[in-house]
């Protein structure tokens, strides 16, 4: 079993074992958390590895790289190694079907701790030096994205439809916040700014990735002047709001279908991937 944790395809007793054994070990201590799935690992001759940082966060290392996550719950992703997380969040959002080059833009919403630059780095296997900027609203999130990437963003922020204040609400236990109260435990006051005016002197954006836990067509409306310089989106466009009922698919492809924008694909987690026209027109051309 080195390097390979994956129990999704075992039968479902086994899925079940497993699933009840990474819900255990969340509820541990952190010293004892770590202890357990190093012994595991080691056991399973495995070479990823979790330690605790200085900052309380969590520093997973593999025989290849290293990643810093904020909590516990999420260590189950890297349980096979980093390289594995990466690839999957590239089949994800679909970034295979874009051609980065040196140099270019991306916007990254939602950008928790900053998997998706890495995983496009990891894609391209080169140092193509991206102009990245990582909107995260939540401090302590924020805090990690900045160690894991050269993120351009200087501070927490939000992308929204206006430049403002909001009310945004966290579930510190499952890692996850919206600017819908969801029943979440603790509220807290974010900066927001649109797309709109933070790029307003950038001429060229090779990807806006969306994972705004439902809100993704605000984000796009304070994104109206700078669509049209605008690649590629990439969206996660599932049922997140109204307590994970409602989702904000048909609502996000309306607008995007409207302002000269195409989809390109989508997978099962109903992400999907839409195209400028006009960038279509420059490759036909």
């Amino acid at each position: 079993m080195s390097d390979y944790f994956d129990f999704h395809k075992k039968n479902i007793f086994i899925r079940k074992f497993i699933r009840a054994l990474i819900q255990f070990a969340t509820i541990l201590p952190n010293k004892l958390f770590i202890y357990f799935w190093n012994a595991l690992l080691t056991l399973i001759k495995n070479s990823v590895r979790i330690s605790l940082t200085h900052n309380n966060t969590f520093l997973i290392t593999d025989k290849y790289t290293s990643i810093e996550i904020c909590y516990k719950n999420r260590f189950e992703y890297y349980l096979q190694n980093i390289h594995t997380r990466l690839n999957h969040l590239n089949y994800e959002y679909m970034l295979n079907q874009i051609k980065f080059v040196k140099n270019d833009v991306v916007i990254d919403c939602g950008a928790n701790i900053g998997e998706l630059y890495r995983s496009i780095l990891h894609l391209t296997k080169d140092d193509i030096n991206l102009n990245y900027y990582g909107f995260e609203p939540v401090k302590l999130d924020f805090e990690v994205l900045s160690r894991n990437t050269t993120n351009l963003v200087p501070k927490a922020l939000a992308l929204s439809s206006e430049s403002v204040s909001k009310n945004f609400y966290l579930n510190p236990n499952t890692a996850d916040s919206s600017f819908e109260r969801k029943g979440y435990q603790k509220e807290v006051k974010v900066e927001c700014v649109t797309i709109d005016n933070y790029f307003k002197n950038i001429d060229s954006i090779k990807l806006l990735k969306l994972e705004a836990e439902g809100f993704e067509l605000d984000v796009l409306i304070g994104a109206q002047k700078s669509l049209s310089k605008i690649k590629f989106i990439t969206a996660d466009l599932g049922f997140e709001l109204q307590r994970d009922t409602v989702r904000s698919f048909e609502e996000v492809d309306r607008f995007l279908t409207k302002n000269n924008f195409k989809r390109l694909s989508s997978t099962k987690r109903e992400t999907y991937l839409y195209i400028n026209q006009r960038e279509i027109a420059g490759m036909v051309s």
